[in-house]
């Protein structure tokens, strides 16, 4: 295998991973936020795949890692409450 090909096989697994990378930014009992800035939950768990689980309205909500960021320290969800009500 000649160089090109082993740095394009690095590339793309490292894209292949790069939900997971960011389970790492996510930590248990970090608190999180909506699209609107109000306040969920903490965190309860964080998955292998980097989606989270919170306990919101009596519910685990299992929050999917691509809509999750953090800004200003804050890990935010591009979900509303009312989007988060609706998950399972």
């Amino acid at each position: 295998m000649n160089k090109f090909a082993s740095i394009v096989l690095t590339a793309a697994a490292l894209s292949l991973t790069a939900p997971a990378a960011f389970a790492a930014d996510a930590k248990r009992n970090d608190r999180l936020y909506d699209a609107t800035g109000s306040s969920v939950a903490k965190v309860n768990r964080v998955a292998d795949d980097g989606d989270i689980l919170v306990i919101y309205k009596g519910k685990v909500r299992r929050i999917q890692a691509e809509t999750l960021s953090k800004t200003d320290g804050k890990l935010i969800t591009t979900l509303t409450k009312k989007e988060l009500r609706r998950l399972k």
